[in-house]
């Protein structure tokens, strides 16, 4: 599957779901609607970040 960067919009998203994570070292890998599977650009280790409050 492709990689692609974030855009604007996803990276604030992100930054309001996961406060931690730094959105420029990651990419998307997949994207589905409840989820999304993040790559880190360095490490390769791969994330899920749930689109869903718990």
């Amino acid at each position: 599957m492709k990689t692609r960067g974030l855009q604007l919009k996803e990276k604030l998203f992100l930054k309001q779901l996961q406060p931690k994570l730094q959105p420029d070292n990651w990419l998307i890998r997949k994207k589905l609607p409840t989820e999304w599977h993040l790559e880190h650009k360095d490490t390769g280790t791969m994330k899920i970040v749930s689109l869903r409050s718990a």
